[in-house]
């Protein structure tokens, strides 16, 4: 398995660690907070592959994941307890990059944008040299369960 590569700097100035992968021709970051491991099979009960969950172009065809973030679950699914501590995989192609940038150079979504946004989880933007990198919040990313997950998962949901 190749490794991600890393980048930083050594100046004063506040950064973020940000974990960086392409879905379809975007370049996307998650905080690296939120990545607990990265394998090349999928081990986890709940997968997702980043370009479905993100990248719903009708003629674009979708690569299979090379790699596998275990993703931390947001606090919504682990208060209602459906759902363990073991987290989730996002299943990512081409490239990781674990990368160190200014805490400055993320910017949030402009306010006409927010609205038209592709997915709640996106956040922010922030350039990488010249390229575009579109930040998404991963607490905001996990795929719902489905309803039949949450009555395996949680008995008192089942209906009588």
């Amino acid at each position: 398995m190749a490794k991600p590569t890393h980048t930083s700097q050594t100046d004063d100035q506040p950064r973020v660690a940000l974990v960086l992968f392409n879905v379809a021709q975007y370049r996307v970051a998650i905080e690296a907070n939120q990545v607990i491991s990265m394998s090349d099979q999928p081990s986890h009960r709940r997968t997702a592959n980043a370009q479905t969950l993100l990248y719903s172009a009708p003629s674009a065809p979708v690569s299979q994941p090379t790699y596998w973030l275990t993703l931390r679950d947001s606090a919504r699914f682990l208060q209602t307890g459906f759902l363990q501590k073991e987290g989730w995989q996002l299943g990512v192609s081409g490239e990781i990059a674990l990368q160190q940038l200014p805490a400055s150079s993320i910017r949030p979504i402009p306010k006409l944008l927010h609205s038209r946004r592709f997915t709640p989880a996106l956040c922010g933007i922030a350039f990488v040299g010249q390229q575009l990198v579109l930040v998404l919040d991963a607490r905001k990313l996990a795929p719902e369960p489905s309803p039949s997950a949450l009555h395996l998962l949680n008995p008192l949901a089942r209906q009588p």
